[in-house]
This record gives C-alpha cells, structure tokens and sequence, in this order.
C-alpha cells in the first residue's frame, strides 16, 4: 500500500521546500497555516498559476512560492491553481478573521464554491512565529504548529470541506478521500438537525404521594348508590339480622357520620381512598400544586388512626380523643344520637 501523500511529516518537509530561496520567513501563525494548505495542494499535483486575483496565469516550477507572497501589505492569501484532472481553474483564500481562519475555494468557471472555518490557535503555536527557516539556528518547523494530531486533523477537514468539493473522486497514488464519519472536527462539533428525543417522563407516583391518581386496584363508588342504605328493611343494629341486601354501602344513609361516602371512598379490598371534595389524599386537578402542605379538609380517617375529628370512629361523644390537643368544645345540638 502507498504512502499517505498528506502524512503530516511528509508536509512538514514539502513545505520548506515550496518556500522561495529569498524569502523562507513565516510572519505570523496565519502564515503558518496558509504555508500549510498551499502545501497540501501541491502534494495532491495542483500547479500553482499565481498567489493574487489579477496576475496573468503563469505556473511556478515545482510550485514554489514567489518572493512577494506574503510581503504586500495584504493580510490574506490567495493561491491560483489548475490541476491535470479539471479543466477549471480555482481559486483559494485563506482569509485573517480575529483569532480564526477562514478558506474559501471556488472553481471559477463553475461557481462551484466550498469553505472552511477554524480557530488558529486551534493548529499553529503563536509564540512559535515569525519563523525564518534561513536561519542556521532555526527550531524545526513542526514546533510550529500543536502536535502531528493536529496537523492531520487540519488536513483531514480540508480535504472534506475543500479539495473533495473541487474535485471529487481524485485520483493520487497515496490519497484516499476523507467521509463524515472517519473525518475529525477541526472545530466544535456542528449541532444535530434533529435534536435528541427527549428524556422519558418518570411514572407517575403511586397513592397516596400523587394526590392526582387513584390507588391501583380502585374505583370511585357510583354516585347513584348513596343513600340507598336507608331502604334497607333489615336496618343494621340486630346481630342476628340477615345480612344487607346492599352490602358497601354502610354510612351512606342520610345522616352523614364518618363513614359517608362524601368523606372518602373505599375500594373492593376495603382501602381508604379519600373522596374528591375531602382529605387530603385525592383532589381535583389544580386544587393543590403537588407537594404542597395543607390543611385537611373534613374528616381525615386513615388505617393507622380510625376517628373522626380525634374521636373513636364508633364510639359515643365525649369517649376519648386520641389526636386533637384541644378538645374542651361543646357538640352540637342532637349530635349524641348521630354518632351512635
């Protein structure tokens, strides 16, 4: 298998040579880096013509740079080319924005046009420049940029975002085409078209947590059966009575005690589910935000505390109370009869 043509050592050294013998200085790391795609051109067999816009087309041997290329006041650079497998010429600017580099390419005939934009520092060490490879002194030139990583970073992202646009399907003994997925990002990574779906919502919290949600296992008792006790012929206080023709139903007759189906609902286990219009278990959507603390409202019965208003759920008045610290209040009128 052949050489990797733009292996980042192999760069290195081709672009001392593509430098003029008058001229081997490196003004700065914007230089540096415009040396660098010059040079990538150049071992992919692209024939230098002229390093401005208005020069006539005159190829450089060996594609070496002329003396002037980077000493006419112009910040940036602009390299000429034409190459044995196009009949286009193109063009290429890499353009000083701040602290980040812009190349732009088109194929002038074709308008066919392709850019890429990277942070400078990204690739090139500033405190490296301004180089003069003349000197017998002179560090190597690879100290003039981040590591051999980098190098091959760059390549890889000019060869997909630029050369592969000009030409595509290039061919060069030791040059393979670079695809989205084996290319590194010279940059920060481009944001996706389509977002990342986004995170499951969590269940939903069982009772009693999530005042919104009944118990598994319950459903609310039928309206229309309230007060379907009181027609109960058998009554309910003789033990040895037959049982209810209504069985469920205890508490719901027209007097309202603890038990009454406004106060709470019980499920077919016979678990506590507190009703919509009482407790503090079950309210209607919106009636508290979740997780919000408030004060019960009527009777709160639960498994552990069976009463009603601090008092035994089937004793008489006055009997016990086993929760409320103050319970020096009278009861209301005929209220003895009604808790019996």
């Amino acid at each position: 298998m052949a050489n990797n043509v733009l292996d980042p050592s192999a760069l290195v050294g081709l672009l001392l040579d593509v430098l003029p013998l008058t001229n081997k200085t490196l003004t700065s790391p914007h230089d540096g880096l415009a040396a660098l795609v010059h040079t990538a051109f150049s071992a992919l067999s692209f024939r230098l013509i002229a390093t401005d816009d208005t020069s006539s087309a005159k190829e450089h041997p060996n594609n070496v740079l002329p003396d002037d290329w980077n000493t006419k006041g112009l910040v940036d650079r602009t390299f000429r080319y034409r190459h044995d497998q196009s009949g286009l010429e193109f063009v290429v600017k890499v353009i000083k924005l701040g602290q980040r580099t812009l190349i732009s390419a088109i194929a002038v005939e074709s308008d066919k046009s392709a850019s890429l934009d990277v942070a400078t520092n990204d690739f090139v060490s500033p405190s490296f420049y301004p180089y003069d490879a003349a000197k017998s002194d002179a560090p190597p030139l690879v100290h003039g940029f981040i590591s051999s990583n980098r190098i091959t970073d760059f390549i890889s992202q000019l060869k997909l975002k630029i050369i592969q646009k000009l030409i595509p399907g290039l061919r060069k003994e030791g040059y393979i085409e670079e695809t989205e997925d084996s290319s590194s990002n010279a940059g920060p990574a481009p944001r996706s078209a389509n977002p990342p779906p986004a995170p499951r919502r969590p269940d939903s919290p069982s009772y009693p947590d999530d005042p919104y949600y009944l118990p598994p296992g319950l459903r609310p008792r039928n309206p229309l059966e309230i007060g379907r006790r009181d027609l109960d012929p058998f009554g309910g206080v003789n033990p040895f009575q037959p049982p209810s023709l209504f069985p469920g139903n205890g508490g719901d007759g027209m007097f309202v005690g603890p038990d009454h189906p406004i106060f709470g609902m019980r499920g077919n286990r016979g678990q506590e589910m507190r009703g919509p219009w009482g407790g503090d278990g079950y309210l209607p959507p919106m009636g508290a935000p979740p997780g919000a603390r408030f004060d019960p409202i009527g009777p709160n019965p639960g498994p552990f505390n069976p009463s009603f208003n601090g008092r035994p759920r089937r004793g008489p008045p006055g009997s016990g109370n086993s929760r409320d610290p103050d319970n020096d209040e009278f009861m209301p009128p005929g209220a003895g009869y009604m808790f019996m």
